[in-house]
């Protein structure tokens, strides 16, 4: 009776709050692709702004809702596991490349179509909560990426930006590796779209995005 009800109404709120959430954090992003030339940009220095925005609107809503849900469960492969236990030992690295399977890249396929809720069904979790907000927000920023054309600086700042959001987003998903997956398109979209895609070192990029 009344558990299921509120059951109900916690499940209608938080889809309404993921969606509501991952437009505003869209929004965000498609801004700062659509807003920069990046055909003619200059050699990265920093992360963007927007980025770090980003990371920091998630943190808050992690702490808001930390109180609310259960944590949920997290998907790990090894490479996940070892990236958590690091966790509290400081930065670490992620330079492992993740390939898709053939089903998850019929996953993958159905997740960037129109037609497909692109949160799915979100669980009673701020780990679930927290995943469908991210996914909005890459499926926005690969989407941004795709209608823009990149100079060789421009190519290496989403580089820049892309590394910065794996460092920062992979606490908040229940499954790294598909957060790893969804990031590698986006620079996999820039350099399709790229004139001279000459791609950073992964050390200068390790640099850029440490903590000042």
């Amino acid at each position: 009776g009344s558990i299921m009800r509120e059951n109900a109404s916690s499940g209608i709120n938080a889809e309404y709050g993921v969606h509501v959430k991952g437009v505003s954090v869209s929004q965000m992003i498609h801004t700062s692709v659509k807003t920069r030339d990046w055909l003619s940009a200059v050699e990265p220095r920093n992360v963007r702004a927007a980025m770090k925005r980003v990371v920091e609107e998630l943190t808050e809503l992690d702490t808001q809702i930390g109180g609310l849900f259960e944590e949920g469960i997290v998907k790990t492969t090894n490479s996940d596991s070892s990236r958590r236990a690091l966790s509290h030992g400081g930065r670490a690295s992620s330079k492992y490349k993740y390939t898709p399977s053939d089903t998850e890249s019929s996953l993958l396929n159905k997740l960037f179509s129109d037609q497909v809720e692109i949160f799915g069904e979100i669980q009673f979790t701020k780990l679930s909560i927290l995943t469908g907000i991210i996914k909005i927000g890459l499926k926005a920023f690969l989407e941004s990426v795709r209608l823009r054309t990149f100079g060789k600086f421009g190519l290496q700042q989403i580089q820049v930006d892309v590394y910065y959001l794996r460092e920062y987003l992979w606490r908040f998903v229940e499954e790294e590796r598909l957060l790893n997956y969804l990031l590698e398109e986006v620079v996999s979209s820039a350099m399709d779209r790229c004139v001279e895609p000459v791609t950073m070192e992964p050390s200068v990029i390790m640099l850029l995005t440490e903590p000042s």
